[in-house]
């Protein structure tokens, strides 16, 4: 350029450089044995755990049988027929997050399971600092079909309805993509609080699988602790957070097995009377009648000592399906019950006796006994009462 020559305007692209990563993000993701993903929209921290076949969670193991199977959408949607889904198209998400809910809530860390060749791998994301939600988010995004299943521990609830919230304010998409959404909170209910009352994840594994986690940290230390990376760049116990996410993930792949053998097996799986009779009722929920008086078998196999509330619930299911003696002979062994389930045999077999098989002194010793029980509902003793007294007209006209 000759002197005096007006000096040449710089181009835009040679203005822009690249944005220089900070230091503390290295940092980060070296602490925490994770690969820096640096997209348009930002940075974020993946960590990639794959799970081998031999991995043992507690009494369960992962077999090259496990991967290759298949979940039945029955056991755990009551809408859904015979589909079942390949488990190599199953998503199992969880996230930790800043906080319970509301506008200001983030998914700092999500977990992504899913069966690969090798056995389960388990994709982590997570942020190094609240501006680099939208790259991380538009990362996992990408990995979402309409093909896929989603499954979940209260997702239906918690994380599906916060991750569509920061998909939207950060303007990535209006919601994740995939076909169905398995919430394993409501299916474990369903199966197991008869017995166990408590479902949370933890005390499922713990009764479940036979797992007991070691130093983990509670849920709700969880938000501090990103706070605490986000405030002095403290990560003592960010790997805790991210081991505790981890099982949670490989907790909800054992556990979803496990249902799906319930459902598939027909209980045969299943080793104490209560869960068989939590069976029992979702089979009656989705109108498969036929299963229950095998499921019924398999109770009376493992308990002597069937609860009330089962003998009557099965007593009823052989009466729909006509199969009248054997719904007799139930209701029989719980006349004597001083229960809300004793008083309601005693009317059933009052009813049959009464209109079935006409022997009226056998039904109106059974309305006797309902109406000696303490938990006659008080909407029954007038109808009861006018039961008697029928009876008791009907035996005069009939010895006179």
């Amino acid at each position: 350029m000759g002197v005096g020559s007006p000096a040449m305007p710089m181009s835009i692209s040679m203005l822009k450089s690249k944005p220089k990563i900070p230091s503390r993000y290295l940092d980060f993701a070296g602490a925490l044995g994770g690969k820096l993903i640096t997209n348009s929209a930002g940075n974020y921290c993946l960590i990639r755990t794959v799970f081998p076949l031999g991995y043992r969670h507690g009494s369960y193991e992962l077999t090259a049988a496990e991967i290759n199977s298949s979940l039945p959408l029955a056991a755990f949607d009551v809408s859904c027929n015979s589909e079942t889904i390949d488990l190599s198209s199953v998503l199992f998400i969880d996230t930790e997050t800043t906080g319970l809910g509301g506008a200001g809530a983030v998914a700092f860390l999500i977990g992504v399971g899913r069966i690969i060749d090798e056995g389960f791998e388990l994709l982590q994301y997570i942020i190094p600092d609240y501006s680099d939600e939208t790259a991380m988010l538009e990362d996992l995004n990408s990995i979402f079909s309409d093909e896929l299943a989603v499954v979940t521990f209260n997702g239906k609830s918690f994380d599906l309805p916060l991750l569509t919230d920061r998909l939207i304010i950060n303007r990535v998409g209006r919601k994740l993509s995939f076909k169905h959404h398995l919430d394993l909170l409501h299916s474990s209910r369903r199966l197991f609080k008869r017995r166990l009352q408590s479902c949370t994840l933890i005390n499922l594994e713990r009764e479940l699988f036979d797992f007991n986690r070691i130093d983990d940290i509670p849920g709700y230390l969880v938000p501090s602790v990103f706070f605490d990376w986000l405030n002095s760049e403290d990560l003592s116990m960010m790997n805790a957070v991210i081991e505790h996410n981890r099982l949670d993930i490989v907790s909800l792949f054992f556990l979803a097995r496990l249902i799906s053998e319930a459902y598939s097996t027909t209980g045969g799986s299943l080793d104490y009377s209560e869960d068989l009779h939590s069976l029992s009722k979702w089979y009656d929920r989705r109108r498969e009648r036929e299963k229950i008086e095998v499921v019924y078998s398999q109770a009376e196999r493992l308990s002597e000592n069937m609860s009330a509330e089962a003998v009557l619930f099965y007593a009823r299911s052989f009466k729909r399906q006509k199969k009248f003696d054997e719904s007799i002979e139930l209701l029989s062994k719980i006349t004597s019950d001083d229960s809300k389930y004793g008083f309601s045999a005693n009317i059933e077999l009052a009813v049959h006796y009464e209109h079935r098989t006409k022997e009226l002194l056998k039904a109106l010793e059974h309305a006797t006994q309902a109406g000696k029980n303490r938990e006659i509902p008080a909407s029954q003793k007038v109808n009861l009462s006018k039961r008697v007294e029928r009876l008791k007209l009907k035996l005069k006209l009939k010895n006179k």
